[in-house]
């Protein structure tokens, strides 16, 4: 049982860094004038490495304490 409630505060913390990271890049893209599709794309291209590489580092970090 706790290993699913680990995984589960795993998941919430890494898709914060994820979703910051794709309301900047929409923000930027509007700021920069591109078109609205274009920083949408990107901005999905971006969230799931962003959020894989969260899962890992945040895994680390719980490991450690764990």
């Amino acid at each position: 049982m706790t290993t699913k409630k680990v995984n589960l505060k795993l998941v919430g913390v890494a898709i914060l860094p994820a979703l910051a990271v794709s309301i900047a890049v929409i923000l930027i893209g509007k700021a920069a004038g591109f078109p609205e599709t274009v920083a949408e794309r990107v901005s999905q291209t971006l969230f799931f490495p962003v959020f894989l590489a969260g899962c890992t580092a945040w895994r680390q970090r719980f490991d450690r304490v764990a």
